[in-house]
């Protein structure tokens, strides 16, 4: 695995999980927003409280976006899978089966709703694809 991490092309993960991080603005956002937020029971004064480290949490958002990219460049680069769509396999089955397997198991005892769940693993499953394809393709 560290020849793999080495033969990475840095940008390409940089770029990619920049990407995935827009995504998340999107998926959070606009598309799945008020739906989470529910199912978070979140409200507007929440959201007002948090303004303050908004910042750190997107910084931080970022690093762990960066940290799981770099996680599935390397998967992607040791097993060879070219051109987007092995790299979208590679990572649709990185993001179901083991990210939100984990995610899903992690519900189970936080007493989760389905919907939650829905929103949360559909998210991780669509970046780890996405991400996945492009890598795949830009390596």
């Amino acid at each position: 695995m560290i020849q793999a991490f080495l033969q990475l092309n840095h940008l390409a993960v940089w770029t990619t999980a920049l990407v995935g991080f827009l995504l998340g603005w999107l998926w959070f956002g606009p598309l799945c927003g008020r739906a989470w937020m529910a199912e978070m029971k979140f409200t507007e004064l929440n959201i007002a409280a948090a303004k303050p480290r908004m910042a750190r949490l997107f910084a931080l958002g970022f690093l762990f976006t960066l940290l799981a990219t770099y996680g599935l460049a390397v998967l992607i680069t040791a097993h060879r899978s070219p051109g987007w769509l092995k790299g979208a396999e590679f990572g649709a089955l990185v993001g179901a089966l083991v990210v939100g397997a984990r995610i899903l198991n992690g519900a189970l005892w936080e007493n989760r709703s389905t919907r939650l769940q829905a929103i949360v693993v559909g998210y991780e499953i669509v970046l780890f694809t996405l991400q996945g394809a492009i890598f795949g393709v830009w390596r």
